[in-house]
């Protein structure tokens, strides 16, 4: 449907696209509290709205364009979508189980959206009887194979099981169009079944595979980027800024490569009575998305901007406003975005009471952990050993530079501190984010909530040691990683 230059969803989109992220929410917001005549186009209010973090707007939206024709499969699956990228996991197993008895005909990945947030939410078992559905009656080879990894990541594979097999003859059939999370389930279930070889051959694979599709990773201007932000953002530089009005510690940044334990420590803190939930947000970069770009020079415009006496006390008022939305406004929140160790000195300049805890893990437990998981978008630097190696490298910069810089906002952990003693260190930790001790915490794996990330049946576990130096058992395999990082 054409519009015109004053159509209201198109104003929201040129602000959207110039980056002014309080002009768009407000028009976006308006628009979603009318019953505008907007039919299909209801679907886009919701989607600009979940991408300026206005949950109540985007859920107000998709559902106007639900009931458009509400029994339509693939407005069905956009809403449970959404409802699960917002965060309201339990939401979308909720409306996707109501619709399925209403469905026109069957569909696999109504079963396979199921499966997928019931694993989130530590619903094993019909997590894998809504997988298995979506695997038996999918035509589609990604949908096949994303099921399968789902399936993987909630369950230990034997010497003789069947799954094996049928994963097997699954990707012979499909040759190579065997999609990667398929190669990469494969490998799971090799591991698990103690063939190292195999295992490393198909997570080989199924990287080349992403990398192939996705483009390689570019390490020299990462590099740049760290070279910029150690030598730009030292404390003189902030000290010239405007100071930020907020007070408030609400969030805790939970920082560390991915892998590392991040969500271990997300889920310890999550289970405090104080603090209300926690996942990888992104709302930091939402709230701030005037800026531009994260570098010193982006951070210098903005201050030479006219309205750069308030604006990082507004940037924190949004981030604060993006947390209430999505949820609500009492408790504390944990904020676990992978890549915030780059925008430390920032988010500690707009919110200068908001606590760090920043994880650290034996480099070659975090490299094989993180080149077998297949990640769902943003970490292009896991599909190859040797940028694995670049990586870490800057990351070490990076905690090196901002650990010297906030040593009292910095709590750093290692992770094997962490699960050899977890009393004291969950004590010190409570300690850093002000928070009350409490003993139950070494429970948290009872805690019942959504896990997104790809950590989610490891931290449904008690605690243990058990996942020290598993590299070692794929030390052959890992020498280019090794080779990249520069240490042994």
């Amino acid at each position: 449907m054409s519009v015109s230059a004053a159509d209201p969803l198109s104003q929201a989109v040129r602000r959207f696209e110039a980056r002014d992220r309080a002009r768009a929410a407000a028009i976006i917001v308006k628009l979603a509290s009318e019953d505008a005549p907007l039919g299909d186009r209801w679907s886009q209010v919701a989607q600009l709205a979940a991408a300026l973090g206005e949950v109540s707007a985007a859920r107000a939206a998709m559902r106007r364009y639900v009931a458009g024709d509400p029994y339509d499969i693939e407005r069905r699956l956009a809403y449970g979508a959404m409802l699960a990228q917002l965060g309201h996991v339990a939401g979308a197993v909720k409306a996707t189980e109501a619709f399925l008895p209403n469905a026109p005909r069957p569909d696999a990945r109504l079963h396979q959206l199921l499966g997928a947030c019931l694993a989130q939410l530590g619903r094993v078992e019909e997590a894998e009887r809504n997988l298995r559905t979506a695997i038996a009656g999918s035509e589609w080879p990604e949908l096949a194979g994303a099921a399968w990894l789902a399936l993987a990541d909630i369950k230990s594979f034997g010497g003789s099981d069947p799954d094996v097999a049928a994963m097997q003859t699954l990707s012979a059939q499909l040759g190579p169009d065997a999609p990667s999370s398929l190669l990469y389930a494969l490998g799971k279930a090799y591991n698990d079944q103690g063939d190292v070889d195999r295992a490393f051959e198909s997570w080989t694979q199924g990287a080349d595979k992403v990398r192939r599709q996705r483009g390689p990773y570019n390490s020299a201007a990462s590099r740049r980027f760290v070279d910029e932000v150690v030598a730009g953002f030292r404390g003189e530089d902030f000290a010239k800024l405007p100071p930020s009005a907020v007070d408030s510690q609400r969030p805790i940044f939970v920082l560390g490569l991915p892998r590392s334990g991040t969500t271990l420590v997300e889920q310890i803190l999550a289970s405090h009575a104080d603090v209300v939930d926690g996942a990888e947000l992104n709302l930091f970069r939402t709230a701030t998305m005037d800026l531009g770009g994260y570098a010193p020079s982006d951070v210098t415009r903005m201050a030479f901007r006219p309205d750069a006496a308030d604006v990082w006390t507004r940037f924190g008022e949004a981030y604060l406003h993006l947390l209430d939305e999505r949820f609500g406004t009492t408790g504390r929140i944990v904020d676990k975005t992978l890549n915030h160790t780059r925008f430390v000195g920032l988010i500690h300049h707009i919110l200068p009471k908001a606590r760090f805890v920043w994880l650290r893990r034996d480099p070659g437990d975090v490299a094989l952990s993180c080149f077998r998981s297949h990640f769902a978008s943003g970490l292009d630097w896991t599909w190859s050993l040797e940028d694995i190696g670049h990586h870490m490298i800057e990351e070490d910069r990076l905690h090196a530079h901002w650990s010297a810089l906030y040593p009292d906002a910095i709590l750093t952990v290692a992770y094997e501190d962490l699960v050899s003693d977890p009393k004291t260190w969950i004590a010190k930790i409570l300690d850093h984010c002000h928070l009350p001790f409490q003993d139950n915490l070494r429970d948290f794996h009872l805690t019942a909530r959504a896990v997104t990330t790809s950590s989610a049946s490891q931290v449904r576990q008690p605690m243990s040691t058990r996942a020290i130096g598993q590299w070692k058992r794929y030390e052959a395999h890992l020498a280019p990683f090794f080779e990249a990082y520069g240490q042994r």
